[in-house]
């Protein structure tokens, strides 16, 4: 009886570690978005808003690192000042976002950088476990772009930006949501990928595209965004493509080795 009991309690408390992130396997997950210049939309419609993906359970990726030794931050940034200091202490650190030499999309995003017909919004790589569906957190992303009088290419929080710039309000414009949305990463026989993405066109209604001769919108579309909401079974280092008229998501993920 007690052999079959201290058998129990071992298996319980196996499973119990090989549960927690230390003992899964550690992934890389990349992602690009990118919009398309002159979409053609195939005569689809969005005439409504189809709601935000949900950001409850989401998690922000971790872009800096308190030093404890030296009570100062390390902010990840450029990528190659600061990977000496992250390499031994952050290596096991859930959703810490990738320094720039570990980016394996480097190529792709040269290819959209220079053709007309798209444009990258953002590029960015972090570190996680592979857990379980009742585990995994969804990793939360979005991008603003300024639009208006070039104050400033990006911001993190548009509304702080007025407090940030000295400038009258009529002279500062707030920066346009480009998109907003989640990764989730999960692991069981399978890797699988959930993506939901909210992505916020510029494009001419079909009211206004009458207003202007030279205006000829290829699309026709109501709704102040659209969504791109996708699950799919995915492979170690193969390149997926989510793919919406108007934009896409491209993602990889490659098995991540802890030394």
């Amino acid at each position: 009886m007690k052999l079959k009991y201290c058998r129990n309690v071992f298996f319980g408390l196996s499973a119990l570690l090989f549960m927690s992130p230390a003992y899964a396997a550690w992934y890389q997950v990349e992602v690009i978005v990118f919009e398309y210049v002159s979409p053609d939309s195939d005569g689809e419609l969005w005439d409504e808003n189809p709601g935000l993906p949900d950001r409850s359970d989401s998690i922000e990726l971790i872009t800096e690192l308190a030093d404890n030794d030296e009570d100062t931050t390390v902010k990840n940034t450029s990528g190659d000042a600061i990977q000496d200091k992250l390499s031994s202490k952050a290596e096991l650190i859930p959703f810490l976002q990738s320094t720039n030499d570990k980016l394996r999309l480097d190529g792709v995003q040269r290819v959209l950088e220079l053709s007309r017909d798209y444009r990258p919004l953002l590029h960015v790589a972090w570190q996680q476990p592979g857990l379980t569906a009742n585990n995994a957190r969804s990793v939360h992303l979005q991008k603003f772009v300024e639009t208006g009088n070039s104050v400033a290419d990006e911001v993190e929080d548009p509304s702080a930006l007025k407090q940030k710039l000295v400038l009258p309000d009529d002279e500062v414009q707030v920066p346009d949501l480009a998109f907003d949305g989640t990764i989730r990463l999960r692991s069981s026989s399978f890797l699988h990928v959930d993506g939901d993405v909210a992505y916020f066109p510029k494009f001419l209604s079909k009211e206004s595209a009458s207003d202007s001769e030279d205006s000829s919108p290829s699309i026709q579309q109501q709704a102040d965004y659209v969504r791109l909401q996708e699950s799919r079974k995915i492979r170690l280092n193969e390149i997926n493509y989510f793919d919406h008229p108007l934009f896409g998501v491209i993602l990889r993920v490659s098995r991540l080795n802890i030394n």
